[in-house]
């Protein structure tokens, strides 16, 4: 997955370039796009070409594209001018030409006319319904699942609640499942959708334990715990007496602190790990698309450090040879790719980084390190006085 946000068509992006005063840019006072002009000329990747299209008219993009929605509903038959896709910053950025368009969608579902004395135009596979247009606001593009939205602890949901049973029923049954000592702060009613949202206290590897917990003989059947995040998350709070509100976010504080600790990454020092998320973010802007970092930067080092924390190390840098970056394959983005030979792989930069912030390599204290070594120093104080003591009685028996 890439690094960055999710691309979009948007009306100002498909649009043709106008001036000032609205009238039609001639095609000698064309100016660039600002993206256009940052992102150089490279070998165009045809995959990259054909996704990219793919996403222009996929129901992902046309539930938000105005513009491109307006298009294809105009055409009785679902065409778009594929001169309107061309048109697209994106494209202009990877410098796609409609013979390059059409080479890359020989094999994709998405249909193309071409006829003589009329514009090359694409279609949706069969003519495929158009999704209903919405408004694109901040939370409905993902239910992102932010690393430290439980610091304080974790709220999870309850659903398909059976009939006549209560929140005791669902409480006393998550509480065997926990580790001792580890409190549910509060639990909700059954709602009439049969679900219950219930609070626990923070313990180590709350997280992992949690995420679909399976709750056995509840009403005859057995329930999942789903931990909540997004819109989910925000009801489930609202739901949270002040007090246990401001417990949470108590512990929440505490836990942010001790995480406000200096790290080691590539041998490169950094103040935490949002100072990581800073340099990675910094080596992807400032790097043009298809550059491959070099092997004995410190870029290339902290980048490659980065990418053990992914879930699929192993199994992602097989046969690695390089590491570059260069656009998503998921649109108006950028990415790191690792490179094997001829072929390329994306890996998502936030995905290292999340798991990188459950277990930071933190930097070793001074202090601590006095500490432990007064610790190590008595040990073997102790160690040294209790195999004399057997030597010096050895002695008083011979005295004696």
């Amino acid at each position: 997955m890439a690094a960055a946000a999710e691309p979009s068509a948007s009306a100002g992006d498909a649009k043709p370039d106008v001036t000032e005063t609205g009238d039609k840019r001639k095609p000698d006072e064309e100016a660039e796009s600002p993206d256009a002009k940052r992102l150089k000329a490279t070998p165009v990747d045809k995959a990259v070409l054909r996704k990219q299209v793919e996403y222009y008219l996929s129901d992902q993009n046309l539930m938000y594209d105005k513009f491109f929605h307006e298009k294809i509903s105009a055409d009785p038959d679902g065409w778009l001018d594929m001169g309107l896709i061309l048109s697209c910053n994106k494209m202009k950025a990877m410098r796609a030409t409609k013979e390059l368009v059409l080479e890359a969608l020989k094999d994709s579902p998405v249909e193309v006319k071409e006829q003589e004395g009329s514009a090359t135009c694409v279609r949706r596979p069969e003519g495929k319904k158009l999704p209903e247009l919405q408004q694109r606001t901040g939370q409905q593009q993902y239910q992102k699942k932010k690393p430290h939205a439980h610091d304080g602890g974790v709220i999870v949901i309850v659903k398909d609640v059976p009939e006549e049973q209560t929140w005791m029923q669902v409480k006393d049954k998550l509480k065997t499942k926990l580790p001792e000592k580890v409190a549910i702060m509060f639990a909700s009613s059954v709602s009439d959708k049969n679900q219950c949202v219930l609070a626990i206290n923070p313990f180590e590897g709350d997280l992992q334990l949690l995420d679909g917990l399976e709750l056995e003989d509840i009403g005859g059947v057995t329930l999942k715990t789903e931990v909540c995040y997004g819109d989910v998350l925000q009801q489930a709070l609202k739901l949270l007496p002040k007090n246990v509100r401001e417990r949470r976010d108590k512990q929440a504080r505490a836990r942010q602190k001790e995480r406000q600790r200096p790290i080691v990454l590539a041998n490169q020092r950094f103040a935490n790990v949002g100072a990581v998320r800073g340099r990675i973010k910094t080596i992807l802007s400032s790097r043009s698309d298809g550059e491959v970092l070099n092997k004995e930067g410190s870029d290339y080092k902290l980048v490659h450090a980065v990418l053990m924390f992914h879930p699929r190390y192993k199994e992602k840098t097989e046969k690695m040879t390089d590491i570059k970056i260069d656009t998503s394959e998921h649109g108006n983005s950028r990415c790191f790719w690792i490179v094997k030979g001829d072929a390329c792989e994306d890996f998502s930069a936030n995905k290292c980084l999340n798991a990188l912030e459950l277990d930071p390599p933190y930097v070793q204290d001074a202090k601590d390190e006095k500490k432990e070594d007064k610790t190590e120093d008595k040990d073997e104080k102790k160690e040294e006085k209790s195999e004399a003591k057997p030597e010096e009685k050895k002695d008083e028996e011979k005295k004696d």
